[in-house]
């Protein structure tokens, strides 16, 4: 795993280009993020390849259920359904490369060039998680290799507390949009509690759309 600059303007679609070769090229932010990320990599007590073996161990389906039932003890889950309003106009799309107040390109953005042959391996390069309700570097291997062979999601930005993906294969009905938003609600509920503030507003962001968005507090 190296560090490496990026150009903002063409950062993703390198990305995303990368995907197909064992050199992906994942978008990681600024210098500050940096820190933070170097900081998770240096505390590890596994090595990616030990993390990586103990996600095959991990039935990603059965921890999200599992996790649905836990913040089914916390909030009451029917509160936050919401109502399909049918395919939202309004899509979530890539922000490291921008400035979160300007809108402007960051100048000094960060990448990584990491070998490896599948994009769901990233976390555990990362040792990313495993504080708040963010899960595990092995969980998160687990959960993105289901929504790799699932719908082509494919990680293609990690910062300290964010992952992003390019999608391939979106939903295209309510009902699979509905059942990827329930998912994605137990796999990181800050996206709708702190977001968009229902799972039909994020079904409808996320059907027939090719880019996700995960942001732990």
């Amino acid at each position: 795993m190296k560090f490496i600059n990026l150009d903002a303007t063409t950062a993703y679609n390198k990305a995303i280009k990368s995907c197909g070769k064992d050199n992906k090229v994942i978008v990681c932010g600024t210098q500050e993020d940096l820190t933070y990320i170097e900081d998770a990599i240096e505390a590890r007590q596994r090595s990616p390849k030990e993390i990586i073996k103990d996600s095959t161990l991990i039935n990603p389906n059965t921890w999200l259920q599992e996790r649905l039932n836990v913040l089914n003890d916390e909030i009451d889950l029917p509160a936050i359904t919401g109502t399909w309003q049918g395919e939202s106009k309004e899509k979530q799309s890539f922000s490291l490369a921008q400035d979160i107040m300007t809108g402007e390109p960051i100048s000094d953005l960060i990448g990584a060039k990491i070998k490896t042959d599948r994009n769901w391996k990233i976390p555990a390069y990362f040792n990313f998680g495993g504080w708040n309700q963010c899960p595990t570097p092995d969980i998160h291997c687990a959960i993105w290799k289901h929504w790799q062979q699932a719908y082509g999601a494919q990680i293609v930005a990690v910062s300290n507390d964010l992952i992003e993906a390019h999608i391939s294969n979106p939903p295209t009905t309510e009902e699979d949009a509905m059942a990827l938003a329930w998912q994605q609600y137990a796999y990181c509920n800050d996206i709708v509690d702190q977001g968009v503030e229902s799972v039909a507003k994020l079904a409808s962001m996320l059907i027939n759309h090719d880019s996700w968005y995960f942001w732990w507090d």
